[in-house]
């Protein structure tokens, strides 16, 4: 132990003085040796104005960096790259890295990067006018037409990435009611999807509905079919007997609101010629009948029907029996 003390007491100055010296060698050296580090670096994207960059997108690469022992034991590096429409080939953006994005210390060497070449998630970031579309349900009441449907505004601008407003087509209101007999004006909310990324510049428009009387029209249906009615009492007729026509068949002009002849089916349509109150004696007859519609053909449509014309409006019916040979 004294010698150790002893050796601390004797030229103290001296040997400190060549401590510091060793120290400042060692230090030296290490500094000058070169060592290599793989360091995963995340790249922040500092995207020019009109370009979108999606939130959740997070770049990294591999690097590998190269410097003292020192200068890597708490390194800090930052990688940045600036993303530009002159990035953009084919719709895509690539970008190609290099040492230059990479923020570090001077004496540090960017020497590897993978992968060099990357292909970044970017947008442009645009603006479209779209059609606001009314979305209707029932139909005015009967006598009137829809004539026209008008939202105030007609389009709604929308704001976003490229691919998410391209796929829109156009924007839908809520369901409105088309139930009424006259104009009316009502404020819809539009059925807006929901983007994270895409910016609406209204939610609601208003509808002007205009709905007017209904003009009736007329239609020409032929080759109509006659029923005959005929007296209770020819039912107990024992002698077989005929009906001959003038004519089988007759035309129908209906008058009428256009949505009502558009519904009227031709085969359920016929006329009748009533020989109810005619006498049969059995002997061959000539009767003249005026023919008529049905009333359930007059009721179609809620009674909407206008007129109903016959031509002919009356036909020569000859009843005899089977075995004479009598013409109308």
């Amino acid at each position: 132990m004294k010698l150790i003390l002893n050796f601390f007491r004797k030229d103290l100055w001296r040997k400190l003085s060549a401590l510091v010296l060793a120290c400042l060698l060692y230090w030296n050296l290490s500094d000058r040796e070169k060592v290599t580090k793989y360091v995963t670096v995340p790249v922040e994207v500092d995207a020019a104005a009109g370009l979108f960059v999606p939130e959740d997108f997070k770049l990294e690469v591999r690097t590998t960096v190269k410097g003292s022992e020192r200068s890597l034991r708490d390194l800090k590096i930052k990688g940045t790259v600036k993303v530009d429409r002159s990035d953009r080939r084919n719709g895509k953006f690539h970008i190609r890295l290099d040492d230059r994005n990479f923020e570090r210390r001077k004496d540090v060497e960017v020497t590897k990067i993978e992968p060099e070449q990357v292909e970044l998630p970017i947008q442009l970031y645009i603006q479209r006018d779209v059609k606001i579309v009314t979305k209707a349900e029932g139909k005015v009441q009967d006598g009137f037409k829809l004539k026209s449907l008008e939202c105030n505004p007609q389009t709604i601008r929308i704001s976003g990435p490229e691919n998410e407003v391209n796929a829109i087509e156009n924007i839908e209101t809520e369901t409105l009611n088309l139930d009424f007999d006259r104009n009316f004006t009502q404020k819809l909310k539009l059925s807006l999807p929901k983007l994270k990324n895409v910016h609406f510049s209204a939610n609601e428009t208003i509808v002007k509905v205009e709905i007017t009387p209904q003009i009736n029209s007329n239609k020409m249906f032929n080759n109509i079919p006659i029923r005959y009615l005929l007296p209770q009492s020819t039912l107990s007729v024992q002698k077989p007997f005929s009906i001959v026509p003038s004519l089988s068949k007759v035309s129908l002009n209906i008058i009428a609101p256009q949505s009502i002849l558009d519904d009227i089916e031709p085969e359920r349509l016929y006329v009748v010629a009533d020989l109810s109150a005619e006498s049969f004696t059995g002997q061959a007859a000539k009767f003249d009948v005026r023919l008529y519609c049905p009333a359930a053909l007059k009721s179609f449509g809620s009674g909407r029907i206008q007129d109903i014309e016959i031509h002919p409006s009356s036909v020569t019916v000859v009843v005899r029996p089977d075995k004479d040979k009598v013409k109308p």
